[in-house]
């Protein structure tokens, strides 16, 4: 590995120099060319015959072609000594950035590369105990650990390629010049990662360890991975995974082994999502070369791949292995509709003939000594659709036709579908429920995010398929509270809380014409019914995740539209106090919801249920301050800000951040009697609680806007909102959704 020290002082000048030394000579090769032209070949041409004059003129041709050869090789040479310098330098510039943003921020950085955390406040008692401090500290020390192993290895498996290309001889034993130098080093590593998964036999340590180094970086290049893809193949790169993941019976694998193998997993996995979307911008349309890789992937589907066949007559699927890779990674938007369709197809075969996705994935199959992967394929294409929201759209959208019956993606796989139990189904010891990846792929559906990433005020604005399906998901669970199934509450949570300005407006008599006061900016509408919005929050606030997120949503909404209004004042019309009142009014009622559904959960009703959801909620805060970055909505950034989204991005959060600041630091203090938000024990301790919050957001809001009102007309807007909104909620929720049946 290149170290820290090397790459910092590294002298790039006379590599620089080199290369355009090389650069330089393909011109005079071609000068002498011409030289040795005109002052032999053509000098002698009709003054010498005779079968001494044949013979020299065929070396002199060959000569000439020499000359060719050399122009070419030094062309080439030059060329890939130019990109050499570009990668080396591009690396030693995110080093030094990397190395200025720890000394900037108190961190020491050693020549081995450990990172040390040497903030002086860490010898206040009082600094270094405040609230999130030594979480902060730790994850912005995680980040730079994780940054700078991350250059030191894109440098590291480029000086490794110059190196192989440079010491390279194509022409073995021959003395000519050799034309076929590699150019870039893209090709190199492609050229080596190949040959390493083409290998007979399984790969050494120290072979899956060069692997993981080349895919590890280039696994974002599109050039590396269409190269890698198309010259391992589809076929052969399953048979080769699936043999590094299934060693012999008997084989004992370290802990540093076994990390390896799922590293190689996540790596090889983002690599192949890479490859199938190198294609999407090509002039003249899809890669014939990717194209046939897809589908050769498409068609191992069904085919078994068995590394120990001696052992066991069973062996894994091509769609158990391709899925198993697709959790990893962004895969192209089409590879991944025929993939469903595909998948979807021998999944009801299974069902149609008896065999329930417990049978048809599960025993004789299994994962191997390694533990590796998932035996429910439809696992890890669901997280591959929650990586690519414009897939999962389209997809919970459509339709297959199995044996000439329609089958809706999303009704099959949200009501019909039965989705084995268990951490061998799901590869996620964390989530041995399936359901815990289908809330994702609904969850990068609706959003038009992906679901391990959080929105901003450049996610695109709500469109008409994705409203129309949070609209579907909301009356389904409101229907069916089954369906809010067990490990998806925490996407669901977390849809709801982008979708908040619809929330409001569902509830709210008028809502939908309320566009003024609760502007939705370019995004669609998802027309909640008072009804099924209500029950939908009341059955997922009673999973501690899902009442977590949707609270943070009511937080941050309410706390920015106060801020939105107030600094508008002529956008509704309301006065200061009105607004305060009117919002104050619909986010108790959000809250007095969940509330209810909390108080009426198992969860709640158990001995540690309180401590329960207020860790979750704690957890949380990170993920709900995340989103503070949207303002009063998704693709609302033209009507917070007249200059659009980059301004709206930076100003936004600024009253929400501040409020969920309050949230956290009082749920981390010891439990006392003046945690407020930490209580929830009894819903008139959640009254006091979202009181406290909506206050604090007014009085932020109104400092902020330089508003006339006292902190006594603060308070009674406040609680005469939040009062009412309280009564609301008890009643909507005894009327809709405690006595449904």
């Amino acid at each position: 590995m290149v170290s820290i020290p090397y790459l910092d002082k590294a002298d790039l000048a006379p590599l620089a120099d080199a290369a355009a030394s090389w650069a330089a000579l393909p011109t005079k090769y071609e000068a002498l060319q011409r030289e040795f032209e005109q002052r032999v070949i053509n000098h002698l041409k009709g003054h010498w015959d005779g079968d001494a004059a044949d013979a020299a003129f065929v070396t002199m041709g060959k000569a000439r072609t020499e000359y060719e050869n050399a122009a070419t090789e030094a062309e080439r040479i030059g060329k890939l000594l130019q990109d050499a310098h570009g990668e080396f330098a591009a690396s030693q510039k995110q080093l030094h950035a990397l190395l200025d943003e720890a000394r900037d921020d108190h961190y020491k950085v050693s020549d081995d590369g450990r990172v040390e955390d040497v903030d002086p406040r860490w010898d206040s008692p009082t600094a270094s105990a405040s609230p999130g401090f030594a979480d902060e500290r730790k994850k912005k020390l995680d980040s730079l650990v994780s940054r700078l192993t991350r250059v030191l290895e894109v440098a590291t498996a480029a000086d490794e390629a110059a190196s192989s290309a440079l010491e390279r001889d194509a022409n073995g034993d021959s003395g000519s010049f050799n034309t076929s130098v590699y150019t870039t080093l893209d090709a190199v590593e492609a050229d080596q990662a190949a040959a390493l998964m083409n290998k007979k036999g399984r790969l050494s340590d120290a072979e899956i360890t060069k692997l993981n180094l080349l895919l590890s970086a280039n696994k974002n290049d599109p050039e590396f991975s269409r190269d890698f893809a198309v010259k391992t193949g589809g076929e052969n790169m399953l048979s080769k995974y699936n043999e590094l993941m299934s060693p012999p019976a008997g084989t004992t694998l370290s802990k540093a082994q076994l990390a390896q193998l799922k590293e190689l997993k996540a790596n090889l996995g983002t690599t192949i999502g890479t490859a199938t979307t190198s294609d999407d911008h090509r002039k003249g349309g899809p890669d014939p070369e990717i194209t046939k890789f897809q589908n050769d992937l498409l068609k191992a589907g069904q085919r078994d791949f068995n590394a120990n066949p001696t052992e066991s007559p069973y062996g894994l699927s091509g769609y158990q292995l391709t899925s198993s890779l697709m959790s990893e990674g962004k895969w192209d938007k089409d590879f991944l509709q025929d993939y469903g369709d595909a998948l979807i197809t021998a999944d009801k075969n299974a069902g149609d003939a008896g065999q329930n996705p417990d049978a048809y994935w599960g025993y004789p199959r299994t994962l191997g000594t390694t533990n590796i992967g998932a035996l429910d394929p439809m696992a890890g294409y669901m997280d591959a659709l929650g990586h690519n929201p414009e897939a999962s759209t389209e997809f919970f959208g459509s339709e297959t036709t199995v044996n000439g019956e329609k089958v809706d993606h999303y009704d099959y796989l949200m009501k019909d579908r039965h989705w084995p139990e268990g951490a061998g189904y799901t590869g996620d010891p964390k989530n041995p429920n399936g359901y815990n990846n289908l809330g994702h792929a609904l969850e990068s559906a609706v959003t038009g995010h992906s679901y391990d990433s959080s929105p901003s005020a450049d996610t695109p604005a709500h469109n008409q398929d994705q409203a129309a399906l949070m609209q579907k998901l909301v009356q389904d669970v409101s229907d069916d509270g089954e369906l809010a199934h067990d490990g998806m509450q925490d996407s669901l949570g977390r849809m709801t809380a982008e979708y908040m300005p619809d929330v409001y407006r569902g509830l709210r008599p008028d809502g939908e014409s309320e566009e003024d006061f609760l502007p939705l900016g370019n995004s669609v509408s998802a027309n909640f019914s008072e009804r099924d919005i209500t029950r939908f929050m009341y059955t997922v606030g009673q999973d501690p995740d899902g009442y977590a997120a949707i609270s943070y949503g009511q937080t941050q909404y309410s706390a920015e539209l106060m801020n939105y209004h107030l600094s508008h004042p002529d956008a509704y019309g309301l006065s200061d106090k009105e607004t305060i009142y009117e919002i104050s009014e619909t986010g108790a009622q959000v809250d007095g919801i969940l509330s209810l559904g909390r108080q009426d959960s198992a969860v709640q009703e158990s001995a540690e249920g309180d401590k329960v959801f207020n860790d979750r909620l704690a957890s949380a805060g990170d993920w709900g301050k995340s989103i503070t970055s949207i303002g009063i909505g998704v693709g609302t950034a033209a009507i917070t800000s007249p200059v659009g989204g980059a301004v709206a991005g930076e100003v936004a959060g600024n009253v929400s951040g501040q409020l969920i600041d309050m949230v956290v630091s009082d749920l981390e203090r010891d439990s006392s009697d003046d945690a407020l938000y930490a209580s929830g024990a009894d819903l008139e301790s959640s009254k006091s609680a979202v009181q406290a919050q909506l206050r604090n957001a007014a009085t932020i809001s109104v400092a902020e806007n330089s508003s006339g009102l006292n902190q006594a007309e603060i308070d009674t807007a406040v609680n005469n909102g939040a009062e009412a909104g309280n009564g609301y909620a008890n009643d909507k929720s005894r009327s809709y959704a405690q006595k449904r049946g």
